[in-house]
């Protein structure tokens, strides 16, 4: 196989006569409102696209989910996609006017000739992704593309048990949220808090690559780049989550010397042949382009993207009517949908729309009611939500969730402090459509597809019985997430932490069940130590089949 890099999580997989493109994404005016744009600049890659008999789309953000590249693909070629039950999934697929797509559950395999497709979805319904293990039948070669697919350990290690000898790993290693610097925390809170975000998406794909062991591991799916000048300061200030490869390779350096020899940071047009290990680099993107020196990048690059990022603002204009009556409607038909995760919330959340139209409205939870304000320092409320009544009637109208437009970073928020993140609230923002919110809820009830188990830890405080399940996102937890410094339970996917022995968080509104097994251990050796956080021992109080545990998958291919 060979692997030509498409920019941001873009990828060209070749095998004989098979050409796999992954999640390209080539629109000038960006994603998320033209907040984001692909960096470096790819579109000297965009032809490439046109070669391609196979096309794979691994979920809907606008970085992977490029509608007008897919609306330009051939009849001919086969287009893939993970089958979500959420229907603004179901109706943004059936609005796509290129090939129909293969729609593909969690495990099943699709042939494209000599290669073998295997899809995986998110471990957890709060999340509609998906990664693709790519085995080529004829040579054994093994690449894994997880994208910024958030696997668990129950997926890494399947993917192991299927496929002992790896070639490729590629992976998202920069954050990609509006946390912390969307929001009026102390300075120094958000830079120690952005810290800890890009640390945390550096060890997070550090994890997966010790876990699937390749070749060679690849680091890409980011950073975007900000080039509306509105936004391009959170890019460069010392509250940014965005990581550079400089920054990762440098972290490496320190903490893996190992995997940082393995690992390859790849520009647009660069290649990688997977039977030698050897990547190409593409000598005319490094022509003007430089990691190290962006500033002077950054400016010439807005200055080309300009008049599209003005061509996507000009499509959102200023409303000609008040907007209160629309917006009260949102959350009452979110309310009629989720009372149950809405009572939850159990606090007031203010939207101040700025603009024609807009005003000071509450949402409260609490009674489950709507009403319009005067101001921040007059009405009570827990959070707060500022933003342009522009982009509000896209919102109301089903065209953009909230989720979608917070990553546009054309808001600012405030709450309480860092430790009040409301996960309940934020949950109801993300499934925004009430028709999602009401499949959401469907299958997160008992557990969901990930039903909820605990594991012994052992400590010097004591043995205790932990739940298995994050109650940030969902991530599956186990013994080795214990963090004797912290005397926590440290979540591997996101960082949050839950202390002994009550597990209380100390990143948001949350809390992870915990209950005293017996007395405190008194280890003999450092060993008794390690034994007692391996990773391999957790037992669960009720059976546990992993979401992707090995079956016997339906094997698909197109009839071209």
């Amino acid at each position: 196989m060979k692997i030509t890099f498409l920019g941001h999580a873009g990828a060209l997989v070749e095998a004989d006569g098979v050409k796999l493109v992954c999640d390209p994404w080539f629109s000038e005016g960006g994603a998320f409102l033209s907040g984001w744009h692909q960096l470096p600049d790819n579109s000297a890659c965009a032809p490439l696209v046109r070669e391609a008999t196979h096309v794979y789309v691994s979920h809907d953000h606008q970085d992977h989910f490029d509608a007008d590249v897919l609306d330009a693909l051939d009849p001919s070629v086969t287009l893939l996609m993970p089958d979500y039950p959420l229907p603004t999934w179901k109706r943004l697929v059936r609005s796509l006017r290129g090939p129909a797509p293969v729609l593909l559950g969690d495990q099943e395999v699709f042939r494209a000739g000599p290669l073998r497709l295997r899809l995986i979805h998110s471990p957890t319904p709060r999340h509609q992704d998906s990664a693709l293990v790519i085995e080529d039948t004829v040579t054994g070669q093994v690449v894994v593309n997880l994208n910024d697919c958030q696997v668990d350990r129950d997926q890494l290690r399947t993917i192991r048990r299927l496929h002992p000898r790896i070639d490729v790993v590629l992976a998202q290693f920069s954050g990609a949220t509006w946390f912390p610097f969307a929001y009026s925390f102390p300075a120094a809170e958000q830079v120690e808090a952005a810290q800890r975000k890009k640390v945390n998406s550096m060890r997070r794909w550090t994890r997966y690559m010790q876990a699937l062991e390749p070749r060679c591991a690849v680091a890409f799916a980011g950073p975007p780049a900000l080039l509306d000048p509105d936004l391009a300061a959170h890019f460069f200030a010392e509250s940014s989550v965005f990581t550079t490869p400089p920054e990762l390779l440098a972290w490496l350096r320190r903490t893996h010397p190992d995997l940082a020899e393995r690992t390859v940071a790849p520009l647009p047009g660069d290649t990688l042949d997977v039977s030698t290990g050897r990547s190409t680099a593409d000598p005319a993107i490094r022509e003007g382009f430089d990691w190290e020196d962006l500033a002077p990048y950054i400016a010439e690059y807005a200055r080309r993207r300009a008049p599209a990022i003005a061509e996507v603002v000009a499509r959102y204009p200023e409303p000609r009517h008040d907007l209160y009556d629309g917006f009260a409607a949102h959350f009452k038909a979110l309310f009629a949908a989720g009372e149950r995760l809405c009572r939850a919330v159990d606090a007031v959340a203010a939207f101040d729309v700025r603009g024609p139209g807009g005003g000071f409205w509450l949402v409260d939870f609490r009674s489950l009611e709507v009403r319009e304000g005067t101001g921040p320092e007059s009405d009570p409320h827990d959070y707060r939500f500022t933003l342009s009544s522009r982009y509000l009637p896209e919102i109301l109208a089903g065209g953009m969730s909230w989720e979608e437009f917070f990553f546009s970073f054309r808001f600012s928020a405030w709450r309480p402090g860092i430790g009040a993140y409301n996960e309940e609230l934020m949950s109801v923002l993300r499934c925004s459509d009430p028709d999602d919110l009401a499949v959401y809820l469907r299958r997160t009830a008992q557990g969901g597809e990930r039903p909820a188990g605990t594991f012994t830890l052992e400590t010097p405080r004591g043995t205790y019985r932990v739940s298995d399940v994050c109650p940030h996102l969902g991530a599956r937890l186990g013994p080795g997430d214990y963090d004797p410094e912290l005397d926590a339970v440290v979540c591997p996917q996101h960082g949050w932490r839950f202390a002994l022995p009550d597990g209380a968080c100390a990143n948001g509104r949350a809390r992870l069940d915990v209950s005293p097994a017996g007395p405190a251990a008194v280890p003999d050796t450092p060993a008794d130590v390690s034994a007692a956080l391996a990773p391999d021992t957790a037992t669960h109080t009720q059976p546990h089949t992993p979401t992707d545990a090995p079956r016997r998958p339906r094997e698909r291919q197109a009839h071209q």
